[in-house]
């Protein structure tokens, strides 16, 4: 989660790098992780609010007060999800202090910045996935708060950031271009349309148009057929069709017959499409996201969960993020990849362990009804996040392979997202993200 820019890797990441990777993981404290998965679920929920406690300050929640002293739009929002479910004032205050301090940020153009510096105020842009965040993060808020007069204040902020996604929509097909290292994800190659940023913009037209239409706003119908536009292109453009299917594709690149007839086997969505070119990896949030969003449908659903499951992508941990992991000599590989050492095979996004999309695993398992994988797997993340030379580090991310903890410690997002799978698997509410009726 590196700031774009000049930025400083924090000291206790760049010492986790220096770790023996290949070797098995050691739990930090034996008692612990030899507890029932009750048990240490329970340890992990208490240890997970101490974390996010201590990210909180007066511009917002930081996403990690010893790695990370910014508040990030994604943090932000992904840590709340968990952290307002049972909608303690303290939580929902820190919300609306993050996103009142980035949306005071945002341009005459609509975009907003993707983080503020909580020492000088400073804001950094240059990211595709800020503000359908912020779009989820207002909605979220006023679910969690019942504050219209909040919302109502800031709907003109929120058309803005929509119509600045839109404005990104190049070809007019609904779905918004990207430079690469852009979202989320920012030390991979992915440009072009993006799954990731595309599947939160459906998102955030979805839940913004639904309580527009509650509290009467003149965008209502416009934001209602954007996202029927945008979820159908996801579709149409990102799924590899099964076996058999004939696939039209209109424009004069050819890149879903492509696609179709190399992938026909991999059933998700793909991670990025260019004019000629796609990725053929397993982009694995993005997907997650689809699931929990409505982009996929439910036989898309089990199909990505299957496949998840298949390669072991939820071992030792979840969950791996990117399959297969980019090497050396890869089309897709790029040499800033060796940058601290950061997104080598297995490491960072290029198939590292990251606790807060794992959270999002489990949020997706429960969502498809498949709760006895929710729950062992809720146990293994447990395991995962109370490792460190403490128990509950909640490190940034684990390598991928030997499940290391590694990257900053005390990652709010991690512990909120863990608060999330929690609450997910306990009252089957996967918050922000509504099933579609």
């Amino acid at each position: 989660m590196f700031a774009q820019g000049p930025h400083t890797l924090p000291a206790t990441q760049d010492a986790s790098m220096s770790r023996d990777q290949s070797s098995p993981v050691t739990p930090a404290v034996t008692g612990t992780m030899a507890a029932s998965g009750t048990n240490l679920i329970q340890a992990a929920t208490a240890a997970a609010w101490v974390v996010v406690r201590k990210n909180l300050s007066e511009r917002g929640i930081a996403a990690s007060i010893e790695g990370y002293p910014q508040v990030w739009m994604r943090d932000t929002v992904i840590t709340c999800l968990g952290a307002v479910s049972d909608r303690q004032p303290e939580m929902i205050d820190v919300l609306r202090r993050s996103l009142a301090s980035l949306a005071a940020g945002q341009d005459r153009f609509g975009q907003l910045p993707f983080l503020i510096h909580i020492a000088d105020g400073r804001t950094e842009f240059g990211s595709s996935d800020a503000n359908p965040w912020f779009a989820i993060g207002c909605a979220v808020l006023l679910d969690a708060s019942g504050d219209a007069e909040w919302y109502r204040q800031h709907m003109d902020r929120i058309v803005l950031a929509l119509d600045w996604c839109e404005s990104r929509d190049v070809q007019r097909c609904g779905l918004m271009e990207s430079g690469e290292c852009a979202d989320w994800a920012d030390l991979l190659s992915h440009h072009g349309k993006v799954l990731f940023p595309n599947v939160l913009y459906a998102h955030a037209l979805r839940v913004t148009a639904e309580r527009f239409a509650t509290l009467g706003h003149p965008a209502t119908a416009r934001l209602q057929a954007r996202h029927q536009l945008v979820r159908e292109a996801l579709r149409q453009a990102f799924w590899v069709a099964p076996f058999g299917t004939t696939v039209d594709d209109q424009t004069h690149h050819r890149v879903r017959q492509l696609a179709n007839i190399t992938l026909r086997a991999r059933r998700y969505f793909l991670p990025w499409i260019g004019t000629f070119d796609f990725g053929d990896r397993l982009d694995v949030a993005g997907n997650l996201l689809a699931i929990l969003s409505g982009v996929a449908d439910p036989s898309q659903a089990n199909a990505i969960l299957d496949y998840i499951d298949g390669v072991g992508l939820n071992r030792p941990y979840p969950v791996q993020v990117y399959y297969p992991a980019i090497r050396p000599g890869d089309a897709d590989w790029r040499d800033y990849y060796k940058i601290w050492d950061a997104n080598t095979p297995h490491h960072y996004h290029n198939g590292g362990i990251w606790p807060w999309v794992g959270g999002a695993y489990i949020a997706a398992l429960v969502r498809m009804g498949r709760r006895s994988e929710a729950e062992a797997h809720l146990a293994r993340l447990a395991e995962a996040v109370m490792q460190g030379s403490q128990p509950g580090e909640f490190n940034e991310w684990l390598h991928g392979q030997s499940g290391r903890p590694m990257g900053a410690r005390f990652q709010a997002w991690s512990a909120g997202m863990f608060i999330y799978a929690r609450h997910a698997f306990d009252h089957g509410d996967c918050i922000g993200f509504p099933a579609i009726p």
